[in-house]
């Protein structure tokens, strides 16, 4: 059985130094995203981790983006910065669709652009299927 730190650092390894991980302006963390940052964070985290021969893993990989602050009408308000998160979220598909390694391979499940309220931030949350072979 692979444990979730162990998928966590497959997924780390994979990103780190792509095109995605290159063109964001903050990090890329196996833990928990730096606190009060602002910056176009990436953080692996584990949903859940099933053992079996072929031991499957829902991983979220998720990407924040700074909301835009826009007035209107003598207003402002903060809006997703759909171009920003457009971009993400085509390099972030174009790497996670498909990928393998020793023992493993993983696929994206879904894609999905939340608005998290609190912090003025959008969040590009990748789903993904990670699939390990147990050679037991």
């Amino acid at each position: 059985m692979i444990s979730d730190i162990e998928v966590k650092d497959n997924l780390f390894q994979f990103i780190k130094g792509s095109e995605l991980a290159n063109s964001v302006t903050g990090v890329l963390s196996k833990t928990i995203r730096p606190k009060n940052s602002d910056k176009e964070d990436i953080v692996i985290s584990i949903l859940s981790n099933q053992s079996a021969q072929i031991q499957e893993v829902f991983v979220n990989v998720n990407i924040y983006v700074k909301d835009l602050s826009i007035t209107k009408n003598g207003s402002t308000q903060n809006e997703m910065n759909v171009g920003r998160c457009r971009e993400i979220c085509r390099l972030a598909f174009d790497l996670l669709e498909t990928g393998s390694g020793e023992n493993f391979r993983f696929e994206i499940d879904t894609q999905r652009v939340i608005a998290v309220d609190d912090i003025q931030h959008h969040v590009i949350n990748n789903k993904i299927l990670y699939k390990h072979i147990n050679d037991n």
